[in-house]
C-alpha cells in the first residue's frame, strides 16, 4: 500500500477530480499488480480536497468512506486552518480502515507503534511547515531572515517533544542538526520560488500543474486508478 499527499495552490482550469486522476496516473501510485495506491490532494487556494483511490482498494476504501473521511476529519480542521491536523486525521482513518482488514504475521509492541506513528505525523507537519510558515507568518525580511525565523519556530516544537520524551543531551544534539537542516530547506524553497516568480524559469506558466506532470521525479510502483474516491470543499 502506498499513500501520497500533494498540496498545491490551485488546479487551474482542471477540476480537482481531473487533476487527481492525472497526478495518480503520472505518479503510478501503488503496486502494479495490487493497484493499492491512495492520493490525498489539497488545493488550498481553491479550497478543495480529494482522496483518489487505486483500483485494488476501491472495495475497502469506498467512495462513501472517502467522502465521510473528508467531511468528518479534513474539512472541519481545514476550516480552522489546521491543515496538518486534517491530513493526519485522514491518513490515520485510512490506515485504520486498511489495516483492520489484514492479518499481519507479526505485530509491533504498542510503544513501538506509537513511536513510529508520532514520527510519521511529525514528518507530515515538518513538510507542511517548511512550505507554508514563511508565507503565513513571516512575510517581511530577506529570504535568509524568514528562513531563520521559520527554523526557530519549527525546531522549537520538535525540541519540546524531544525534551519531554528523550534524553536531554541527545535532544540537544538532534535539535542542532534539525535546526540547521530546517533553515537550509526553508531558504532553498524561498529562493526557488522567488526565482520562478521573477520569470527566470521557463516552467512558470505550468506551475499550478507541475506536481501532476512530473511530481518532482516521484515515481510509484506502477499502480493505477479508475477515478474512485471522493472530493470536498471547505
Amino acid at each position: 500500500m502506498q499513500i501520497a499527499v500533494l498540496i498545491v495552490p490551485t488546479t487551474k482550469d482542471e477540476t480537482i477530480e481531473q487533476y487527481a486522476t492525472r497526478v495518480f496516473d503520472n505518479w503510478r501510485l501503488g503496486d502494479a499488480k495490487r493497484n493499492d495506491g491512495i492520493l490525498i490532494i489539497v488545493a488550498w487556494s481553491d479550497r478543495t480536497v480529494r482522496i483518489q483511490v487505486g483500483y485494488g482498494l476501491e472495495e475497502k476504501v469506498t467512495d462513501a468512506l472517502a467522502r465521510d473521511i473528508i467531511r468528518s476529519n479534513m474539512i472541519p480542521a481545514f476550516k480552522q486552518q489546521k491543515f496538518a491536523q486534517g491530513l493526519e486525521l485522514a491518513i490515520n482513518a485510512l490506515n485504520n480502515q486498511l489495516t483492520s482488514q489484514h492479518q499481519y504475521p507479526t505485530n509491533p509492541s504498542e510503544s513501538e507503534s506509537a513511536s513510529s506513528s508520532d514520527h510519521y505525523y511529525f514528518a507530515i507537519f515538518w513538510v507542511f511547515a517548511v512550505m507554508f510558515f514563511p508565507f503565513w507568518f513571516f512575510h517581511q525580511g530577506s529570504n535568509f531572515c524568514r528562513a531563520c525565523k521559520s527554523g526557530v519556530y519549527i525546531s522549537a516544537i520538535y525540541l519540546l517533544d524531544l525534551f519531554l520524551f528523550s534524553d536531554k543531551i541527545f535532544s540537544i544534539a538532534v535539535f542542532s542538526f534539525f535546526f540547521t537542516f530546517t533553515i537550509f530547506m526553508v531558504f532553498t524553497c524561498l529562493c526557488v520560488l522567488q526565482k520562478r516568480a521573477s520569470g527566470k524559469s521557463y516552467h512558470s506558466d505550468n506551475s499550478g500543474s507541475g506536481g501532476g506532470s512530473s511530481g518532482g521525479g516521484f515515481s510509484g510502483g506502477g499502480g493505477s486508478s479508475g477515478g474512485g474516491g471522493a472530493s470536498g470543499r471547505w
